[in-house]
């Protein structure tokens, strides 16, 4: 199933492209503005739909294609708390915790960390759910020959 539908590969997009859009977000200064933080949809919403054309593509049924997608989104948001974890690990900062504790309250590093995993994943689930109402009609490869 996972050679179907490459959801290591976009898991692995969706990582990279949230943490460089974090990454930027810091560079500029911008890392406290709680609504740009949300921007990070765009980015799940770009693996999900890769890995689930891609499914389509190859006729993996209904399903497969939820599982696919929210092992995708799981990949994603798991590697994200892992690297938000050891960032504020490594950088923490009296700001920085501060700034973390205002939006989730919690008394840790590794406890913000989850709470982030948490929230993440249970909102890409829904993104899953949303473009599987897309995809869902989808199962068959395309063939022009019929």
């Amino acid at each position: 199933m996972i050679a179907k539908t490459n959801v290591i590969k976009n898991g692995l997009l969706i990582f990279i492209l949230t943490g460089l859009y974090f990454i930027l977000l810091e560079a500029l200064g911008m890392a406290d503005n709680a609504l740009l933080k949300f921007v990070n949809f765009i980015f799940v919403l770009i693996g999900v739909n890769n890995t689930l054309k891609y499914a389509s593509k190859n006729g993996v049924d209904y399903l497969r294609k939820f599982i696919s997608g929210v092992i995708t989104v799981f990949i994603g948001v798991l590697l994200s708390a892992v690297a938000l974890f050891i960032y504020l690990n490594a950088f923490e900062t009296a700001e920085i915790s501060s700034y973390a504790k205002t939006l989730i309250p919690a008394g840790t590093n590794f406890q913000y960390a989850a709470v982030v995993f948490v929230e993440g994943f249970v909102s890409s689930v829904v993104i899953v759910f949303i473009m599987l109402q897309y995809w869902k009609n989808e199962n068959t490869p395309h063939d022009s020959s019929h």
